[in-house]
């Protein structure tokens, strides 16, 4: 197929800034409703100096059509009479009557606004988007971002906070773009929400009502697949368009996407749960031969609805180094759900089904913002090698073991080295609930960026002279460490989740040495994933006496999705637990009735003050609800690296870019599960950090946050 003919059909097109011949007799029917004709509203993405993309889909009339045209309209004025672009295209049933316009020939650091025309004559609404600067610029730069929207769980009401206190701010001061980090939607729909022991713990109910009264649900999916234990996933391209169509009605996403830009990278959902290249991960018990779970075919589905709903520009228009470039758009390839994985050398597995699904669209691309910013984005799924430890060693294990989430460091970091554990003499055996043989005895280190990609960051990094390398990370690389080794329990230290960079240590490591050895300074990894806000200091190696601070990171809480500390509550409930069990428990919320009662909720988050001081305060808390008693127990050695945590949060963050230095603000709202309409949910609290460049030899540092609002507890 030829290129040219290809972007047509994948509803890409691309158009010259220039009005190319006005379109005659074109008369707009102003008194239609577009919300029928754009159910998906408009948007804009992936901003550069001269080009920019612009998108909707177009509703069909009636399921016999199989195209129909629209009319694409940018102008420099809100009433459109200053055109830059009015061009007709030609939108099919093949890209779901989705198109994607790559504007170029604009002008730098430009505002211009864009609506779409039917050929009935029905307007959309009208968007606004902004180019990037020119290299050459040193103008500030503001911009949010944000992850984590499952639109079951919870209001995206924290976009609409986000547009009211941009409206009130200055010129100079409003946000440019919006960073999205991933997880844009979930591809399950019956999976259980949280039922919380009580309402004043964990508020998340089915049946959320609108505010205008609907129910926020998603419809069944035109296909389907269900887990075994029931749960209801996405498995064609119908079903992942499906998801795309339902949640893009949200009025509060609308809106904000047609008020920014936006620049987009995927996380798991957007495929499969902790996914990794092309697998699943839904079944978590069993040998590991049955819990493969090969889902070439759903890849290449996810890949095909992910671009054809995302303003995406893959073309490599005003990249800055051309031999950096390795984003494609997506092409259709058929492929079989093979299940051999041989792992090669680059941690790929290496049957053609797999290697076909991860290549059929390349999306990690970087993005410059004048002098100040370098973004770059790296997509954390298809090139990953599997968790660390694997399924068959945990899945049939009793408590509270899980394959991916509160795991013995010491195990993960072991099988995650592979072949080079114990300096290139792996255990032949392993203890992990009784001896088995190591997995990982011949198996290369983990990787999650892969090395082709891996390559890339390095050579990006390392070639710009952008001020702010700021990395665009949907998994944290923070250890989250939970020190359970001083409770006497005979229970070694664990990390919350090995689906992050916890899991990946050698690759966090190596990447971070890379950057002190080519004093590579003023990187800042933004990242999501794990609902929750946290901000601190990332090392060259954790486990190292001798460690070195690295580089900073901040971390999102979610927009909708349940967040970590009601997550980890569920997942440490037993009936009638034993002693250790309660034990455990207490260290993630404990009932404060029993003690001093301290503001309206009598359920405490503990898990934000174990993670910050350690168990001997956590245990501290759950017993005496007494801060002197909680200070006095902290060990300042448990991660020490934390500067911020906020592990029931919802909401997002905002980043300030300056010649000076760089402001970054973790903002927590109120509540997602009542909808406040245009009004806005209330801002909780709000983290703010202030961050100074580095000079040569300098390690980068964090100074305690400015807290205003209701800080979480310890706090």
């Amino acid at each position: 197929m030829l290129r040219r003919d290809f972007i047509k059909l994948s509803g890409t097109f691309l158009a010259g800034a220039s009005v190319p011949g006005l379109i005659s007799a074109c008369y707009y029917n102003n008194n239609s409703n577009p919300s029928l004709t754009f159910p998906q509203g408009i948007a804009s993405g992936d901003p550069r100096p001269s080009s920019i993309a612009i998108w909707t889909r177009v509703a069909p009339s009636n399921s016999t059509i199989s195209s129909t045209n629209v009319t694409a309209e940018v102008a420099l004025d809100e009433d459109f009479t200053t055109l830059v672009l009015q061009q007709k295209f030609l939108v099919t049933e093949q890209s779901d009557f989705t198109i994607r316009v790559i504007v170029q020939a604009l002008e730098a650091d430009t505002f211009y606004y864009y609506r779409f025309i039917a050929n009935t004559g029905v307007v959309s609404r009208t968007g606004r988007t902004l180019t990037a600067p020119l290299n050459t610029d040193a103008q500030d730069i503001h911009f949010a971002f944000v992850n984590c929207q499952n639109l079951r769980h919870g209001f995206y009401s924290a976009y609409r906070r986000m547009i009211n206190d941009d409206l009130l701010v200055d010129d100079n001061k409003k946000i440019r773009f919006v960073l999205h980090l991933g997880d844009f939607i979930y591809e399950t729909l019956n999976d259980s929400l949280q039922d919380p022991i009580d309402a004043q713990l964990n508020p998340i109910r089915n049946g959320l009502q609108d505010r205008n009264g609907n129910l926020r649900a998603i419809s069944s999916f035109p296909d389907g697949a269900t887990t075994p234990d029931g749960t209801a996933y996405a498995n064609t391209v119908e079903d992942y368009r499906h998801l795309y169509k339902e949640y893009l009605k949200d009025p509060d996403l609308q809106e904000a996407r047609a008020r920014w830009p936006f620049i987009h990278i995927w996380d798991d959902h957007e495929f499969s749960d902790d996914c990794w290249q092309s697998e699943a991960n839904y079944i978590d018990s069993g040998t590991r031969s049955s819990t493969n779970e090969p889902s070439q075919p759903r890849k290449i589905a996810a890949n095909q609805a992910w671009f054809e709903y995302m303003p995406v520009n893959l073309l490599h228009l005003d990249d800055v180094d051309a031999d950096l470039r390795h984003s494609k758009e997506y092409s259709f390839t058929a492929v079989d759900s093979s299940s051999n994985l041989i792992i090669n050398d680059q941690n790929l597995a290496s049957n053609s089904d797999n290697l076909a699904a991860i290549d059929s669209m390349t999306i990690y691309r970087s993005f410059r913002y004048g002098q100040l910013i370098e973004l770059i984005l790296t997509d954390n799924r298809s090139y990953r090698s599997d968790h660390a430890i694997p399924e068959d060693i945990t899945g049939n294990q009793p408590g509270f073991l899980h394959p991916r989430m509160v795991m013995p460091i010491d195990l993960v970091n072991e099988l995650d080295a592979g072949n080079t554990a114990n300096n290139g003499n792996p255990d032949i055996f392993i203890v992990a609930g009784g001896i088995v043989t190591n997995p990982r005895y011949s198996s290369p280190p983990g990787s999650i960026l892969g090395s082709k990609q891996k390559q890339w960051w390095k050579d990006t990094l390392g070639r710009t002279d952008a001020q702010w390398k700021l990395w665009g990370n949907s998994v944290p690389l923070l250890r989250l460490l939970v020190n359970t080794s001083a409770l006497d329990l005979g229970i070694s230290d664990v990390v919350l989740s090995t689906d992050a960079w916890d899991g990946y240590a050698h690759e966090r490591n190596e990447l971070m040495n890379y950057l002190i050895q080519n004093d590579i300074r003023n990187v800042i990894s933004l990242s999501g994933d794990v609902h929750a806000h946290f901000a601190g200091v990332v090392m060259n190696n954790y486990d190292d006496s001798d460690q070195q601070s690295t580089m900073l990171e901040f971390v999102s809480a979610a927009i909708s999705s349940v967040s970590m500390f009601a997550a980890v509550e569920k997942f440490t409930r037993r009936e009638n637990p034993v002693p250790f069990e309660q034990q455990l428990r207490s260290l993630i919320t404990y009932d404060s009735r029993q003690t001093d009662v301290v503001g309206d909720n009598p359920f405490v988050n503990n898990l934000n003050n174990t993670l910050l001081n350690g168990t001997a305060s956590g245990l501290a808390a759950a017993q005496s609800n007494n801060m002197a008693a909680i200070n006095a127990a902290k060990d300042p050695s448990v991660n020490s690296h934390l500067r911020f945590i906020d592990t029931d949060a919802h909401g997002y963050g905002i980043v300030a870019v300056t010649t000076n230095d760089l402001t970054i603000k973790l903002i927590t709202i109120d509540n997602i599960t009542s909808d406040p309409g245009t009004l806005g949910v209330a801002i909780k609290s709000m983290a703010t950090f202030i961050i100074n460049p580095t000079r040569q030899g300098d390690e980068p540092l964090i100074t305690e946050p400015v807290i205003t609002g209701t800080p979480p507890f310890p706090l």
